[in-house]
C-alpha cells in the first residue's frame, strides 16, 4: 500500500510544526533561565543553535547509557524497569555537566554560571509541568463531584 503524497506532506508539515513548538518552548525557557540568573543572553539565532545542541548531545549520551544498561540488565536477568530508574540517576549528573559545559563554552561564562542556568531551567520546566498536572487533577476532581 503506497501512501498518498498529499498525506505524506501533511504528516511532515504536522511533524515540523510540533518540532517548531517544542523548539520555541525550549528557547523561551532557556532565555528565561538566563535572564533569571542574570547571565548575558546570546543572540536569538545563537540561542536556537545552543538549545539544539543542548538537546541533541545529552540525548545521544542518554541513549548510550540506556543501551548499555539494557544489555547489562538483560545479561544479569534483572527487571528492566529498574534499568530505567538507574539510567535516570546515572544520566542526570552527566546531563547536567554536559549541558553546563556546552553553555559555558559557547557563551564564554564560568562553568558555575552554566550550572545555575541548567538548574533554573529544570526548575522552570518542573514548575510548568506541576501547574499543568495540578490543573488537570483539579478538572478531574470537579468532574467527579457532579
Amino acid at each position: 500500500m503506497n501512501p498518498n503524497p498529499a498525506q505524506v506532506i501533511v504528516l511532515l508539515v504536522c511533524l515540523g510544526f510540533v518540532l517548531l513548538v517544542v523548539l520555541a518552548f525550549e528557547v523561551l525557557i532557556f532565555r528565561a533561565a538566563c535572564s533569571l540568573c542574570k547571565i548575558p543572553q546570546p543572540g536569538f539565532l545563537r540561542t536556537i543553535g545552543l538549545v539544539v545542541l543542548l538537546l541533541a548531545v545529552p540525548a545521544g549520551v542518554d541513549a548510550f547509557f540506556s543501551g548499555v544498561l539494557y544489555e547489562v540488565y538483560q545479561t544479569a536477568k534483572y527487571p528492566l524497569w529498574e534499568a530505567g530508574v538507574v539510567q535516570f540517576f546515572l544520566a542526570l549528573p552527566v546531563h547536567m555537566t554536559i549541558c553546563s559545559a556546552i553553555h559555558a563554552r559557547v557563551v564564554r561564562i564560568p562553568m558555575s554560571q552554566g550550572l545555575s542556568v541548567w538548574l533554573v531551567e529544570k526548575l522552570l520546566k518542573l514548575a510548568i509541568i506541576t501547574l499543568i498536572v495540578g490543573f488537570i487533577a483539579l478538572l478531574f476532581t470537579i468532574g467527579k463531584g457532579q
